[in-house]
Parts: structure tokens; C-alpha cells; sequence
């Protein structure tokens, strides 16, 4: 019997796995710092103040890690994207460092790489650094207003991602890159597909080679519906694609990419956060398991909203991955 690490491993790559595990209960994401509010001191990546970059964070609840945290309201480090040379600094963290958060994250979070799968979690990708600096409306505008200022601030984010990528590599030695960039809203993506297809696919292309090139598994988080990226993705080499929210076409998915591309999602958490039952949530679990299991490469997987619910989405996957036949 593979231990709960091995039967993750082989969902994310597409191998054989003796049993379904429960992803929060075996991966352990180590935040690459500078992303969110940075304190060297307490390496706290959910504190409420300014990151690396200047952009300022706020908590939406008293649990970061479950509530979440956003940028302060009204913020702007600048207005418009033909600014981003003179304004945008690129946080550098030496190796010793890097060493030092990465060591703090790893005791505070008691990792145990016998048991747990190491995942270096990179906050904010291309697009929300983009809009995160300038704004929501102004980073879509600037798609159509000024394309070439737009691709070569893109290009120069891409640039430093897989410098961190690098880093991250020789520091930490992870199992998994969790690249983070989000792309879409509950019923479509933020832009169309072509937008995406011009401006950020190529940047995917170069993460999924270098993080290939390194060895490692390429996890990419994007809320929202982005199936009809789902093609790209899968050609470019991504591994993981989650949350994978039940808006999307999952069992169109299932059907033609599923063994091709590890889904982690499947689960009707908006329902299961409404009706708030350990029954309800054990039963909404069991019906995508028993739905996309035996499909393809899948893993269920939610976004925590309530850390009540959060608990008891855990045990429902944690009890019932071990019962369900994996053929």
C-alpha cells in the first residue's frame, strides 16, 4: 500500500495510486515570500501591510489562511501600466535568505518530507501582480489600450518567476511549483480566450518547461471557469490544474483531457458551504468522487471558505479515499 505522499505523487503525474488522498492532509505549501505582506521576523505570509513590491494587504477575516486576504481598498502603486519601468521594484532575496524563510515556514508548519509532499506555492502570477499594482479595470484595459507596455511587463514577471523558480529549487528542493495567476469569474473568464492565448500562454509554456526541466510537478491554481484554456493547458505541459470549480465543464474534460492533466476540484463547495452538514458535505464529496475517480487523473479538491466546513470536507475525502475503488 502507497503511503498517503506516493498516492499523490501518482494522481499528480498520472500514475497508479492505491487510494484517493486528502490533498490539504499531505501537501504542504511553503509561500515563496515577498507575495503578500512580508515580516522577516515572524516569516508571517498572511499579516496585514505592504509585500515586497509595495502593494498594500488587507485580511478578510480574523483566519487569513481560510478567510483570505486582498488588496487594501482604493490602493494603486500606479495608474497606468506605461508607468511599470519606472515603478515596479523586483524584490531579490538572496539564498541565505530564502534559506532562513524557507527553514521558519518548514518547522512553524511541522513538515515532514517522509510524509508530506513539499509544494512551493507562488502567490500571484503575471496577471494579478498586474492588476494588484494598477487595478482590476486598469490591467484589463490595458490589454487593448497599451499591448506592447502590457507584454513586456508580462514578459519581465515571467522573467522573474522562473528566477524564483530556480531559487526555489536549489533552497527548498520542492515536490510541486504551485504557480497561482487567476483567469476567471464563476461563468467566464476574465477575457477571452484569444487575450489569454497572445499575452500569457507563452510565460505558462516557459514555467511548465523550466519546472519541468528541474523535475519537479507543475500545479497551476486558477478560480473561476477557464475550460475553454483547458486544450492549452494540457498542450503546454501543465500537470495540476485546480480549484476546477463545478462551473466548468469538468465531465467534458474528464472525457477528452482526463489523462492528460490531473484535476484537482469536482466539488460543489458553494452548495456544500450553504448547507453546512457534515451529512450534506460527505454526500456532495462522495458524489464527485464516485463521478471523476475512475475518469482519468482526478483529486478533489475546494478552495477553504469556513474552517468549520473546511473540517469536514477533510474527513469526508479523508474517509472515503480510502473506500473507494481506484481501478
Amino acid at each position: 500500500m502507497q503511503t498517503a505522499k506516493q498516492a499523490i505523487l501518482a494522481r499528480m503525474k498520472g500514475e497508479k495510486a492505491d487510494f484517493i488522498p486528502e490533498f490539504y492532509s499531505v501537501v504542504k505549501e511553503i509561500v515563496y515570500p515577498g507575495e503578500r505582506f512580508i515580516d522577516l521576523k515572524n516569516f508571517d505570509p498572511y499579516g496585514t501591510g505592504p509585500d515586497a513590491w509595495g502593494v498594500m494587504w488587507t485580511n478578510q477575516g480574523p483566519n487569513p489562511a481560510v478567510d483570505g486576504n486582498t488588496v487594501a481598498k482604493d490602493f494603486r502603486l500606479f495608474e497606468d501600466i506605461t508607468e511599470w519601468k519606472e515603478k515596479v521594484k523586483f524584490p531579490k532575496f538572496s539564498k541565505f535568505v530564502l534559506r532562513m524563510i524557507f527553514k521558519g515556514m518548514m518547522k512553524g508548519m511541522a513538515v515532514d518530507r517522509k510524509e508530506h509532499v513539499v509544494s512551493c506555492l507562488m502567490l500571484s502570477g503575471a496577471f494579478e501582480r498586474m492588476n494588484q499594482m494598477i487595478g482590476f479595470e486598469n490591467a484589463l484595459c490595458a490589454f487593448y489600450e497599451e499591448p506592447e507596455a502590457t507584454k513586456e511587463f508580462l514578459n519581465a514577471m515571467c522573467e522573474y518567476k522562473l528566477k524564483c523558480i530556480e531559487l526555489a529549487h536549489k533552497v527548498l528542493k520542492p515536490d510541486v511549483i504551485h504557480m497561482h495567476d487567476d483567469w476567471g469569474t464563476n461563468d467566464n473568464m476574465f477575457f477571452s480566450p484569444e487575450i489569454w492565448r497572445e499575452f500569457i500562454k507563452p510565460l505558462e509554456k516557459r514555467y511548465a518547461d523550466k519546472i519541468h526541466e528541474l523535475g519537479m510537478i507543475y500545479m497551476h491554481h486558477s478560480c473561476g471557469y477557464i475550460t475553454q484554456i483547458i486544450p492549452d493547458l494540457v498542450e503546454i505541459g501543465v500537470d495540476c490544474i485546480n480549484p476546477m470549480m463545478v462551473k466548468n465543464d469538468i465531465d467534458g474534460i474528464m472525457e477528452q483531457y482526463g489523462d492528460k492533466i490531473t484535476v484537482m476540484g469536482g466539488v460543489d463547495s458553494q452548495t456544500m458551504e450553504i448547507l453546512a452538514t457534515p451529512e450534506d458535505t460527505k454526500r456532495i464529496v462522495c458524489e464527485a468522487m464516485d463521478k471523476y475517480v475512475n475518469k482519468g487523473r482526478y483529486l478533489p479538491f475546494i478552495i477553504p471558505i469556513r474552517q468549520e466546513t473546511f473540517g469536514m470536507y477533510m474527513e469526508a475525502v479523508n474517509e472515503y479515499g480510502r473506500q473507494i475503488e481506484v481501478k
